[in-house]
């Protein structure tokens, strides 16, 4: 996570910036597999850290996979996107493109009511149950790093006059992909408990196939 973000907020290359926040959003998934393995079981922090981890694991795809997909589906049309500065202005020509961006950013910050916000509470929430105080603070600080320098890119697309005017027109293939990621993006945010409740269904069914499968004798 320290190193990630570090080297996000200098990053300049929109690609690498992405992939930067990725590893770093690997850290905080790895943040609540140390709040469940420092109780016992059944402890709060056991459950919601395991929650934390697989809602996250279900938010991060739809997020991240739709900021790759406005990238990708800029390249496809010449927009090269290698560098922050190559998508300045880019709400005057592909507006769809660019507030959906906006979205998958400000999930990828942890900004409610997007899916995002929902993975980073529960394994702060887990942290704090189990008392790794400074672990939660660190992750909230470097969550206000993310929220940077995503607002980095958000400030090149919205603010910043474009170079070239020609509108980018939107293919119904690219448009049902972004429309899948904002949609699981926006849903889950503003509808969580049905996601969650799932993931709880899910916790328990994984921890039901390990105390009765042949794994559990050989790890006890």
């Amino acid at each position: 996570m320290t190193g990630a973000n570090l080297a996000a907020l200098t990053q300049n290359n929109l690609k690498r910036l992405l992939a930067y926040s990725s590893i770093a959003h690997v850290g905080y998934m790895l943040l609540g597999l140390i709040a469940l393995a420092s109780v016992d079981y059944p402890s709060p922090a056991f459950f919601d850290g395991f929650k934390g981890i697989l809602l996250y694991l279900l938010v991060y795809t739809f997020m991240n996979l739709g900021a790759f997909a406005v990238v990708t589906s800029l390249r496809r049309r010449e927009v090269i996107g290698d560098e922050i500065d190559d998508i300045a202005g880019l709400f005057s020509r592909a507006p769809i493109e660019s507030i959906l961006m906006l979205i998958f950013l400000l999930s990828l910050a942890g900004i409610p009511p997007l899916a995002g916000f929902y993975g980073k509470y529960f394994i702060f929430l887990s942290l704090i149950e189990s008392g790794h105080y400074v672990l939660a603070s660190l992750g909230v600080l470097y969550a206000v790093f993310g929220l940077y320098y995503y607002m980095r890119i958000a400030n090149a697309i919205f603010m910043r006059e474009a170079m070239d005017k020609t509108r980018l027109p939107l293919s119904a293939a690219m448009g049902f992909a972004l429309g899948i990621t904002a949609f699981g993006t926006v849903v889950i945010g503003i509808l969580p408990e049905q996601f969650i409740q799932a993931v709880n269904h899910a916790v328990y069914w994984s921890l039901g196939i390990v105390k009765t499968s042949p794994i559990a004798s050989l790890m006890r």
